[in-house]
């Protein structure tokens, strides 16, 4: 992420910054990069990978180089379950800032 200061103003910009849903895109991107982290930790092949996500090995593989249009949030949140690991979701009203509209992030404790 890049920051652009123009006249006082800060703007936080993303790889996917004016795609359609771009935010969503990088709250996948940032779950699938959780993921392969953890996967990487273990030491698992894809074909073991595949096994303990309950996905196929081509998926595995799409998800280790980030091709994630085939991935609802809900398979990557099966998938992190699968690693043993909690998703938290809070939902909160949006408090306008600027002209930044309502979003979505990820954050990693």
């Amino acid at each position: 992420m890049s920051k652009v200061n123009n006249d006082d103003i800060t703007v936080t910009q993303h790889p996917f910054d004016g795609l359609k849903d771009g935010d969503e895109r990088l709250a996948k991107a940032k779950i699938a990069r959780q993921i392969n982290s953890l996967l990487k930790e273990r030491g698992l092949k894809q074909r073991e990978a595949a096994e303990l996500l309950e996905i196929t090995q081509p998926e595995v593989s799409q998800l280790s180089n980030g091709r994630l249009s085939g991935f609802t949030f809900d398979r990557l949140y099966r998938c992190l379950y699968a690693l043993d690991m909690d998703v938290e979701i809070i939902l909160k009203k949006h408090v306008p800032t600027s002209n930044m509209p309502a979003g979505i992030q990820v954050v990693q404790i």
